[in-house]
């Protein structure tokens, strides 16, 4: 069981008897475990690190120690009338301390290099953590929070988290060696003065914790602040905002929200640093004292002749150094608790559970990526697919489901039978369900009680990849990647893709005559977030674009999740007469706000509250006058009083 987390998901039982999942809370790692973690992960992935490590490590404890030695030994063989020899010594104890240098040097540079490729390797692999790990940890709850945090807290280069959970130990091990050290040397001189100066840090130490504590206390405005002026940046670079800008003469407003945005933020720096420089001078106060103290002793001492020249010479560079190799014990050590927290929301991401080919959430404790995939083949499966699941047409059937948002109830102890074949059109209002309806059938999410049916076989059980493999679906969300066009087609790498069912699918969707006039070819590279050249498309193109992915998919179940937002009334009837042939021989479910699509299918599902507030044919619910028809009586209105899309727009809405 990993320190602050329990891998096994917690039920309790609600009011209702119902048995209710409880999100892991996040864990508090100790600083030691995510130390070891972290070292762990880089020793992974540049196995020479660890000797480099070693090698830096004792390099700068042992060559500030000879530093300080070498001034006291150097005039004790002056002062015995060797100057030959003292002139000698410094020469070679200088070269070689000077090569010594030299090699922890480009060593250190070596560690530098493989500690900052190592954050890209984390961050890559915390991207794909996020393709096996549970869908809904992406989408809400704690885990998006986490998540959230992860990725914010390596930014900053030098200040990444990974780099502070790597280097501050270092510190740490480098001054407490050095401070040991030193102590030998001044406890030569008086034991109690090294007692007084540990004691006087303990007191430096203590107004560490109280500027980490203001630190800590201010993290969410900084964060809340932080989210305003991403914002503002990327607004700045939106090239679709430009144009509401001018058109809506928005400048002056925008400039006020920047003067308000900034003026907050420089309000909040100014409050955080007033605590920090009063921390500072508290420390600087205390480290005069110290110091002070040690240095009057010490020149006390040499003016009553109790120590020597040589010897106060090496008792000022040990007081030098152990005053600093204290104040770095205790600055690394405030500043690593401080990056801990850090620490566990990266990790915590790494280490989320993942879903395995059988379906199931596996709790691995460390990245899936490190000899390990989350999909292990049909031998996880316990036993082969079932013929019955790539049936055609599907059945679907939801059996007693019950789904929530954290405490946001959506769905209760809901049924739907879909038989096989059937075109079914989800309506409803925003809010309703439609489309977490659709992401619990595509297994994206988890029912809390309940099964979901495909022809007979329950989904829960199923490896993932025969699972997605059933559907098309076209999302909301979907995106359209910066690779070539084929491959946006195909999800596959380009030697993967089958340019013949590119150009179907685009001639299905009604882009082939578009792409081919404007020598857009399967190699042409899409978007223009990596390529200067990228093809752009407009909102209606977009969608049919994503509309060609789903039907060079060619599933067995046909999903579309809104797919007409952004089309005129007259393309929009065109897809929907589309959608009739591309859908015959399959299951399909259409999501939509307009009604258009009612006309061409076999049942309609109008949702409420997460219920079947109504379903039938287009013809039973207008005799029901019920919402549906309340609905689309509202929009007849508006086409027939704007007298927008003619025609198309009256077929479009099922009028004949």
């Amino acid at each position: 069981m990993k320190e602050g987390m329990k891998e096994e998901k917690k039920k309790t039982r609600t009011k209702t008897g119902k048995r209710k999942e409880i999100p892991p809370r996040t864990p508090a790692y100790s600083i030691l475990s995510n130390v070891l973690y972290f070292h762990r992960y880089l020793y992974r992935e540049f196995p020479k690190t660890a000797a480099y490590h070693a090698v830096e490590v004792l390099g700068r404890i042992l060559l500030p120690f000879f530093g300080i030695l070498m001034p006291g030994i150097v005039v004790s063989v002056v002062e015995g009338g060797e100057l030959l020899r003292g002139l000698v010594l410094i020469g070679s104890a200088g070269l070689v301390i000077l090569l010594c240098n030299s090699g922890v040097n480009w060593v250190s540079y070596r560690v530098y290099f493989w500690e900052n490729t190592f954050r890209q390797v984390l961050l890559s692999d915390a991207v794909l953590k996020e393709t096996i790990c549970p869908y809904k940890y992406v989408e809400y709850g704690d885990e998006k929070k986490i998540i959230k945090r992860a990725y914010q807290c390596m930014e900053g280069g030098d200040w990444a988290v990974s780099y502070r959970m790597l280097a501050y130990p270092h510190e740490l091990i480098v001054n407490t060696a050095c401070f040991f050290l030193y102590s030998t040397v001044l406890g030569t001189l008086k034991p109690w003065l090294v007692a007084v100066l540990v004691l006087l840090s303990f007191a430096n130490y203590g107004i560490l914790r109280l500027r980490n504590r203001w630190q800590l206390a201010m993290r969410d405005e900084f964060a809340q602040s932080d989210r305003e002026i991403s914002y503002l940046k990327r607004a700045s670079q939106d090239t679709e905002m430009a144009k509401d800008v001018r058109i809506f003469a928005m400048y002056d407003w925008l400039m006020e929200f920047r003067k308000k945005i900034f003026g907050k933020r420089i309000k909040l720096e100014r409050r955080c640093n007033r605590k920090m420089i009063a921390a500072d001078c508290m420390q600087f106060l205390l480290n005069i004292l110290r110091n002070g103290f040690a240095y009057g002793y010490l020149i006390y001492s040499c003016l009553q002749g109790n120590i020597s020249v040589a010897g106060f010479l090496v008792y000022f560079g040990a007081i030098t150094g152990f005053s600093g190799f204290i104040t770095g014990i205790v600055n690394h050590y405030s500043d690593l608790k401080l990056a801990n927290a850090d620490a566990s929301c990266l990790r915590r991401l790494l280490e989320l559970p993942e879903i395995r080919e059988d379906g199931r959430s596996a709790f691995h404790g460390r990245s899936a990526f490190h000899g390990r995939s989350a999909f292990h083949g049909r031998s996880a499966f316990q036993g082969e697919v079932p013929e019955a699941l790539y049936r055609q047409p599907a059945e679907i059937e939801f059996q007693d489901v019950s789904f929530s948002y954290g405490e946001q109830k959506v769905y209760e102890h809901f049924n739907l039978k879909i038989q096989p074949g059937e075109k079914i059109a989800l309506l409803g209002v925003n809010g309703a369900g439609k489309t977490t309806l659709v992401k619990l059938l595509c297994g994206l999410y988890e029912p809390d009680e309940g099964k979901i049916l495909i022809n007979g076989v329950d989904i829960s059980v199923l490896p993932r990849k025969a699972l997605y493999s059933l559907f098309s679906v076209v999302f909301q969300e979907a995106t359209i990647f910066p690779y070539p066009m084929g491959s946006n087609i195909s999800m596959k790498r380009p030697e993967e893709t089958d340019d013949r069912k590119v150009w179907e699918a685009l001639r299905k969707a009604g882009l082939e005559e578009v792409f081919r006039e404007k020598g857009i070819r399967p190699d042409s590279c899409m978007t223009k977030i990596a390529f200067e050249d990228g093809v752009e498309l407009s909102g209606g193109q977009r969608q049919r674009f994503l509309l060609a992915r789903a039907l060079y998919k060619d599933g067995n179940i046909l999903i579309l999740d809104e797919p007409t937002s952004a089309l005129d009334p007259i393309a929009e009837s065109e897809v929907y007469q589309e959608y009739v042939n591309i859908s015959r021989g399959r299951t399909s479910l259409f999501i939509s706000h307009r009604l258009a699509s009612t006309k061409f299918s076999d049942r309609i599902l109008f949702l409420e509250n997460g219920k079947i507030a109504e379903e039938g044919t287009h013809e039973e619910l207008m005799k029901l006058g019920g919402s549906y028809a309340h609905m689309f009586e509202i929009q007849s209105r508006y086409y027939a009083e704007s007298g927008e899309g003619g025609e198309g727009s009256s077929a479009a809405l099922g009028q004949e």
